[in-house]
């Protein structure tokens, strides 16, 4: 390897780092808000009121589903139907080559 692709694979691999530690505390501020947020909704208001309840299962539920893409998205390279898909770079070099052998392009 020449330095100038040592410095693309590591500067790669800086990026792929951060978007990993990026998950990784999204899914602690995910798991202490939720607590406290429970903790707190279970002991400062009246259970018997609806909303509490709606408010304690519908946050974690929609923020999960956000977590859930979040986590896709970091890790799409480890995932194999996301390995075959537009967001791949074997597809991205796949298609380039198709329009390059297509006589219209």
């Amino acid at each position: 390897m020449n330095n100038l692709e040592e410095k693309r694979v590591y500067e790669s691999a800086k990026k792929r780092l951060k978007e990993e530690k990026g998950f990784y505390v999204h899914v602690g501020v995910y798991i202490t808000i939720n607590i406290v947020s429970f903790i707190f909704f279970m002991t400062a208001f009246d259970t018997d009121f609806p909303w509490v309840f709606w408010v304690n299962a519908l946050r974690p539920l929609l923020w999960g589903l956000g977590l859930l893409g979040h986590g896709l998205w970091t890790f799409r390279r480890n995932i194999k139907w996301f390995k075959n898909s537009i967001y791949s770079k074997q597809w991205e070099e796949r298609k380039i080559k198709e329009l390059m052998k297509d006589e219209d392009f």
